[in-house]
């Protein structure tokens, strides 16, 4: 039971963070200005509205230095420390 719960927390923190690595890049992409077609954007634009929950409010406690948004590296910080937590706690 146990193993089931912590494949699927690891699944699930796997997935926000490849969400995270997609955020990053797609802000670099929409920085440049490069054409892309409608269903990048939209992609992108979805990714986005997942990633905020978490991104928003660091980058509120945090603000950008130097146009530089950090709140990405303390994202998937506190989100390794939260998964290590959430192992330990499981595994007894």
């Amino acid at each position: 039971m146990n193993w089931t719960i912590l494949r699927l927390i690891s699944v699930i923190f796997d997935i926000f963070t490849t969400l995270i690595f997609i955020e990053v890049i797609g802000s670099w992409i929409m920085m440049s200005r490069i054409k892309l077609p409608e269903f990048v954007y939209n992609i992108l634009q979805a990714v986005h509205s997942i990633t905020s929950v978490v991104l928003d409010p660091i980058r509120k406690l945090i603000p950008s230095m130097g146009g530089l948004d950090i709140s990405p590296i303390i994202a998937l910080l506190l989100m390794q420390l939260l998964q290590s937590l959430l192992t330990r706690v499981l595994l007894g």
